[in-house]
């Protein structure tokens, strides 16, 4: 039997290249194509059965019209804008995307980290182990008695009143998106290439410049890829445009922290909450300012995680996820109905 011939387009680096080629079924020849261009792609899909597109930009009507043998267009990830819908539905070429588990968690853990700001955990949780002196005496609650905020916490406040940024808008920021919809806050985002008006209705987003997310969102959530360069993406210039008492939620690259910047912006009061899940060095240093920070104040409005938010992601995690992402071309080789067809 001839094997199903698979162009795997990727904007991912080379590990996860390999963990997708080793999750890949039998009975598939895959081509891993890196970055490709338009033309690449173009000059690549006539020989593809199936195309896989891995956090890649467009695959337009004339890419489609190229694709003369293909069976199934598969994106890995909820959204599928630049995907010309219309022209596969011509062409006869079904397209399925895969909403990503790992991005899911990603999701579920900023939300968490915005809660926990929001609400203040740490400090109420540090205020009951260190009790203040001059605490009332304690009483038995019943029908007509309880103490409510009895240790007199401040700034606990209600996300449905905030406006809830997010640069580096992808794959776990559409994820995010679909979490947040339901507490009714404002949810800007910004990436290189704006969505079109229809998505952004349909997951409630506002376009906004780098200037503006910064100066206007009361949590600005960075989930940006690696980004090379001397300096991290995310250091003083950036902070002094942030609305000043903003909370600043990273779980994007370890390396979008100038974490020596975003200490000095928390001290200050420029921000009134940090939260991150990945760090410059992992595991962290002894020396790291982000954890002095904790070090010095139980109670500060800090919410720090050590690079989880993906979940535990054990080997066998990692596997099992990417042989799902598999699943349709699996179906395809057994002549199974697709999941998740949006054409």
């Amino acid at each position: 039997m001839t094997p199903l011939k698979v162009l795997f387009a990727t904007a991912r680096e080379a590990v996860h290249q390999r963990t997708a080629l080793d999750a890949a079924p039998a009975g598939v020849d895959v081509e891993i194509c890196f970055r490709p261009t338009q033309d690449e792609l173009i000059e690549r899909l006539p020989h593809a059965d199936v195309l896989v597109t891995e956090r890649l930009g467009a695959v337009n009507a004339q890419a489609i019209a190229a694709a003369r043998r293909l069976k199934l267009i598969q994106r890995l990830g909820r959204m599928t804008q630049d995907i010309d819908l219309q022209a596969a539905r011509a062409a006869g070429i079904p397209v399925c995307n895969w909403p990503l588990r790992s991005c899911a968690m990603v999701a579920e853990h900023v939300l968490m980290q915005i809660l926990s700001l929001a609400k203040r955990f740490r400090d109420c949780e540090s205020i009951l182990t260190h009790p203040q002196a001059d605490a009332q005496e304690p009483r038995k609650c019943d029908g007509n008695y309880f103490a409510i905020n009895w240790t007199r916490r401040q700034g606990i406040r209600r996300i449905a009143d905030c406006t809830i940024g997010i640069i580096g808008f992808g794959d776990v920021g559409c994820e995010l998106a679909v979490l947040l919809r339901p507490f009714g806050c404002r949810i800007l985002y910004n990436k290189r290439t704006p969505l079109p008006p229809e998505v952004e209705a349909q997951y409630g987003l506002v376009y906004a410049d780098a200037r503006a997310i910064r100066a206007e969102s009361d949590f600005l959530c960075a989930l940006l890829p690696h980004i090379a360069g001397d300096e991290p993406p995310i250091g003083r210039d950036f902070l002094a445009g942030m609305k000043d008492g903003a909370c600043l939620v990273s779980a994007g690259s370890s390396s979008s922290l100038d974490e020596a910047a975003v200490a000095q912006a928390f001290r200050s009061g420029k921000l009134s909450g940090l939260a991150t899940d990945g760090w410059a060095w992992e595991p962290t240093r002894p020396d790291n300012p982000l954890l002095r920070l904790a070090a010095e104040d139980p109670g500060a409005n800090l919410a720090f995680t050590p690079h989880t938010a993906g979940g535990s992601l054990t080997p066998d995690d990692i596997r099992l996820n990417r042989q799902r992402e598999w699943s349709n071309v699996r179906n395809l080789l057994a002549d199974a109905p697709l999941l998740n067809r949006v054409a």
